[in-house]
């Protein structure tokens, strides 16, 4: 069985590889947000097979049942803490249902997610690719923009450092 390093060294890590390629590809941004997300099952699924509770991970010691299989409660405790995975979540669970109905979700649709150029000089500095080249950005209903490559890292790293805690209490 492969475990949650091995996932991210042989699928996370190359896709993510790919998308950085072709920031401006929606296929390959649909595919990174959908392995970071699978990511933090891995870790889930790890913890639990190795009686570790995965919300200790999270420095969160109330919860349901740590055996439980579904990984949602967690998913959406890593969420509360980073939005780059919020976003994420919301991209993903927006991916396999079109739009969001249930909670309040940063992003409702997958209509929001688009693969355009902000225009030279425009957003934030220091942000996005230079130039002002196509990226694929997350639209708000309140009109802000952003780009999703940087959530992605952001969410990547917070499961890599999610992943370290959980190697250092298997060792």
């Amino acid at each position: 069985m492969i475990d949650a390093r091995q996932f991210n060294d042989n699928i996370v890590e190359p896709t993510l590889a790919e998308f950085d390629t072709d920031f401006s590809c929606l296929r390959r941004a649909f595919l990174a947000v959908a392995v970071v997300d699978a990511l933090s099952a891995q870790i889930y699924a790890q913890a639990v097979e190795n009686n570790i509770n995965p919300f200790d991970l999270l420095g969160w010691h109330k919860c349901g049942d740590p055996s439980d299989p579904n990984d949602s409660i967690f998913r959406h405790r890593i969420a509360e803490n980073c939005t780059g995975f919020r976003i994420i979540l919301d991209v993903a669970k927006a991916n396999k249902h079109a739009v969001l109905t249930r909670g309040k979700p940063m992003v409702e649709r997958t209509d929001q997610i688009v693969s355009q150029s902000k225009g030279y000089g425009l957003g934030r500095f220091g942000e996005g690719r230079f130039g002002g080249v196509d990226q694929v950005i997350v639209r708000f209903d309140d009109g802000e923009e952003i780009y999703l490559e940087h959530q992605i890292l952001e969410a990547h790293h917070t499961l890599l450092n999610l992943l370290d805690l959980l190697e250092k209490r298997l060792a």
